[in-house]
Formats: C-alpha cells, sequence, structure tokens
C-alpha cells in the first residue's frame, strides 16, 4: 500500500512529466535535444562490493515555467560482492524532470526530480528521488554542490538513501560537456555509510 507521501511525490512526477511544455515540436528546434551517456564506477563501504554502471540520457530542454528539461535514463549495472564473490546485475529505467532558478548570471539553483523502477536481483519496486543543487560558473568550468535523497517504493529500507554529491562540468563546446561528480551513500534509517560513487558523463546537444 502507497503511503500519501509516495502518492503525491509520483503524481508530482507524472503531472509536470505530462505537461503541455512537451510538444513534439520541440525536437526539432536547434539546440533542445541532447544526448548523454554516464559511468558510474560505486565502491561499497570497506570495498566490500563494487558495482560499474553505464546509463543512458536523451533529453530534451524545454520553454516551461514549471520544467526546464526532461530526460529519460536507461541504466545497466553489474556489481561484483568481494566477500561472496558473487555477480548480479542491476537495470534501471526511469524520467527525471528539471527545473532551475537563476540567482545571478554565473550562479543558479536546480531542482531535479525522477521516478523509476528498478530490478535488482530477485528484487523489482518503483523508487523516485528529489534532488537540490547549487551551480555556480566559471567561464567554461561549473562547479556543482548538491544533496539527493533516494527513497525505494514498496522496497527494503536499505535503498532508502541520503547522498552528497559534488563536482566539476567542462565545456568542450558550445554543444558538448564533460561533467565530473563523485557521491557518498548514507542509508536513510541509520546513517550508515553505504557507498563512494565516481561518475563521468559525456553530453552533446543537437
Amino acid at each position: 500500500m502507497l503511503s500519501l507521501r509516495d502518492r503525491f511525490s509520483m503524481a508530482l512526477c507524472l503531472a509536470l512529466a505530462l505537461s503541455p511544455g512537451i510538444a513534439a515540436a520541440d525536437w526539432f528546434d536547434e539546440g533542445k535535444a541532447k544526448f548523454g551517456i554516464e559511468y558510474e564506477l560505486e565502491n561499497g563501504a570497506g570495498n566490500a562490493w563494487q558495482s560499474r554502471g553505464i546509463t543512458l540520457v536523451p533529453g530534451l530542454k524545454l520553454d516551461n515555467p514549471w520544467i526546464s528539461m526532461v530526460e529519460l535514463l536507461l541504466e545497466g549495472a553489474q556489481e561484483y560482492d568481494r566477500e561472496s564473490g558473487e555477480h548480479s546485475r542491476e537495470r534501471k529505467a526511469g524520467v527525471r524532470i528539471r527545473h532551475e532558478f537563476p540567482l545571478t548570471d554565473d550562479a543558479k539553483i536546480v531542482l531535479r526530480g525522477l521516478l523509476g523502477h528498478s530490478t535488482q536481483g530477485d528484487e523489482s519496486f518503483f523508487y523516485y528521488y528529489v534532488e537540490p543543487s547549487f551551480k555556480y560558473a566559471f567561464r567554461h568550468v561549473e562547479m556543482m554542490v548538491g544533496y539527493r535523497f533516494v527513497h525505494g517504493i514498496d522496497a527494503s529500507k536499505e535503498h532508502d538513501l541520503h547522498k552528497f554529491r559534488i563536482g566539476p562540468s567542462f565545456d568542450l563546446s558550445e554543444r558538448s560537456e564533460l561533467e565530473f561528480r563523485w557521491a557518498r551513500s548514507w542509508n536513510a534509517h541509520t546513517g550508515q555509510h553505504v557507498s563512494d560513487a565516481y561518475i563521468v558523463e559525456y553530453t552533446q546537444k543537437f
């Protein structure tokens, strides 16, 4: 049974994602469509396990007062448990929306939310996350620091996480970008350190 908070979060994400600002014609406007590919290396606390994953991130920039961008995330990862020697696979798919709050010409606050589905071994569940972040641009380099709350819907509590994220992005050209992130995760219920992740993403705009 979904809680009121879970139902509200799902309804909000779906309502925003289906807003009138997403018009088919937007895909053909120059510079609005983009495609990203992300590589993530995640190490469990004490190096108990390691996960390597690839995520494909097609997206669309919108002229919309509520949503700045909509993205589809398709992720595949393989985890290796060093204690047991076992390998397992993880598959995720989700829709992420983004809104930007400009503060100055160089500084802004970015709010992102995702609703997705994850399959990890024999466990399959829906989840969402909310991520506020602060970004500041130095010419062709932009620094980001942010927090992400992740909640598994009808899933075990180990999927509820606090994440601290930080890293730079570099403009390679007017339409290409390279992003680096470091992320540390804690269990949202116990406060126990879960993992550290190292992330690289390349994005091309069209």
